[in-house]
Parts: structure tokens; C-alpha cells; sequence
């Protein structure tokens, strides 16, 4: 039974472009040469002047997330969309050095039966242009990703092949849905990077309102202690010291409704990430922020 689920969960993410006016939105795989693949989503915005403007998660949900700006150029005529990975706005790998692998990409949007789709080999360039890890893209029409994750959550409710325990486990539209989000798990670190001396920290509960708490400790210091998450924004302003600033919450109980979902919003300079907590009590989870 997890060899079925295994098997339909890989056929969605080998392939996924949800195509609002220049919106486009990705999702799929990047096969590395090493014959290893990696999750993979791209959205950006094609501009009225041809740029490309978005960003990409590789590993979604993984040990190593990590969400790059992506920056390039859209030829109409020939459809030809060239875009690179600049820079990186959250990490969750355990960083001993600061130096990624960034994707360099060109070819051809094209369509296949109906379907939207980006395929080809990419280059891998290290911020200060020496090669890496090269390998293929291939992602598709997250539309019709979705309509399948739909139908294949249907067909693994009703299958007699798979335990109820088993099923209640499996939702694969959840699993999609989150892969928009930065979701901050237990006893991880999250490594953002910032070249302001200042961090504007925002909690609030963007669901149904349940008595969540959380505590809040900065470079070792309890700043907050044993918050009541409300519908109105909570707002910290925190300086930032050079190198490592640690930010740590603590989730202080799970409300009504498990487990403890803070939405957190965390702005460096003009720019800012979407957090979302999800803890049992008395777990913790940290945010890095490199200065």
C-alpha cells in the first residue's frame, strides 16, 4: 500500500503553470546528473518590459528548503524564457558556508496536449559565476496537477488496498497547498540572510482564533512570554547584531485545535517572509538571520 502511495505522489511531482495574465506558477522536479531528483516550484511574473521577476523552492518540505530570487528575460516571439537563481531569502539546510548553487536556465515554454511546461537542461553556478551541479528541469501546468491530486486523493479514500490509518495520513491537495508556505517545524532551523540592521518580527492568528501561545527569544533573551495569538498583529522590531542573530518560539500550548499554528511574518529591508508555526507544546523552532 505505500508502494501505491509512493507511486502517485512521484507521478505528481514529475510533472506541474497556473497562468494568471504573466503569472506563472510551476511545480515539478529538477533531475540532477547524478540521477538524484529534487522537488522543485517556480513562480514569477513575466513584466510589461519582458523582465522576469519570482522565485523558486527547491526541496519543499524537506530537510534543505530553500526559497532563491529568480531574475531573466522573457522572449514573446520565440517563447524562450531565460531566468537565474540571485540570491537566497530562507534556508533550511545546516549552513557551514554561505555559497549555493544557483540554477541558470533557458529554453522554450512549450505545450503539450493542452498542458504548459518548462523541460530542459540547466546550469549550476555558484553566487561568484564557478560551476557546480548541472542537471535537467522538468515541471508542468500546476492546474492540472491540482485536478489530478484531487482525484487521486478520491481513488486512495476509496481503495480497499490501503489500511484507514494509512489514509488518514495521505492528503495529497494538503501537501501541495503547503508547499506555498514556509512551514516552521520542530527542533528546525530556518537561515535568512539580511543586509539591514534591523528586523521587523509580526504574529498574528490568520485562522480560526483558538487560544494558541507562543514565547519569543531573541539571541538568548525571553522577549515575549506566553502570548495569546490574536486576530490583531502583533509587530517587534529587533536590531540586528553582525553575523548570527537567533530567534526561537516556543509553542506554550495548542489551543483548542492542535497543533499551534502562528502565523509570523518576518521583514528585512523591503523584503518579507511568510512563516507559519506548527508545534506541540513545549517544542521550538529557530529562525537564523545572518547580518
Amino acid at each position: 500500500m505505500y508502494k501505491y502511495f509512493l507511486t502517485i505522489f512521484l507521478n505528481l511531482f514529475s510533472i506541474s503553470l497556473l497562468v494568471a495574465q504573466d503569472e506563472q506558477e510551476y511545480l515539478g522536479v529538477l533531475k540532477l546528473n547524478d540521477s538524484s531528483f529534487i522537488s522543485y516550484r517556480l513562480n514569477f511574473e513575466i513584466q510589461k518590459n519582458n523582465t522576469v521577476k519570482g522565485y523558486s523552492v527547491t526541496n519543499m518540505g524537506g530537510a534543505h528548503e530553500t526559497k532563491s530570487y529568480v531574475e531573466g528575460l522573457y522572449d514573446a516571439k520565440e517563447k524562450v524564457i531565460t531566468f537565474n537563481e540571485t540570491g537566497i531569502e530562507y534556508t533550511k539546510s545546516d549552513i557551514t558556508t554561505y555559497d549555493f548553487c544557483y540554477v541558470h536556465f533557458t529554453g522554450k515554454l512549450k505545450n503539450s496536449n493542452g498542458q504548459q511546461m518548462l523541460e530542459g537542461p540547466f546550469l549550476g553556478k555558484y553566487s561568484d559565476g564557478v560551476a557546480c551541479i548541472n542537471g535537467d528541469i522538468m515541471v508542468k501546468n500546476m492546474e492540472k496537477i491540482e485536478k489530478i491530486a484531487k482525484k487521486a486523493d478520491k481513488k486512495i479514500q476509496r481503495s480497499n488496498k490501503i489500511a484507514d490509518s494509512v489514509k488518514q495520513k495521505i492528503d495529497i491537495m494538503n501537501l501541495i497547498d503547503f508547499n506555498g508556505l514556509n512551514v516552521l517545524k520542530a527542533d528546525e532551523k530556518t537561515t535568512m540572510f539580511s543586509k539591514d540592521a534591523s528586523m521587523k518580527v509580526t504574529i498574528w492568528d490568520a485562522g480560526k482564533l483558538d487560544g494558541d501561545k507562543i514565547s519569543i527569544f531573541y539571541n538568548g533573551k525571553n522577549i515575549i512570554n506566553n502570548h495569546a495569538i490574536q486576530k490583531n498583529k502583533k509587530v517587534i522590531t529587533l536590531q540586528l547584531k553582525k553575523g548570527e542573530n537567533l530567534l526561537k518560539f516556543r509553542a506554550d500550548n495548542v489551543g483548542q485545535i492542535a497543533p499551534n499554528t502562528a502565523k509570523i511574518e518576518i521583514t528585512l529591508g523591503s523584503k518579507t517572509i511568510d512563516l507559519l508555526s506548527n508545534l506541540k507544546k513545549d517544542e521550538y523552532t529557530s529562525v537564523i538571520v545572518v547580518h
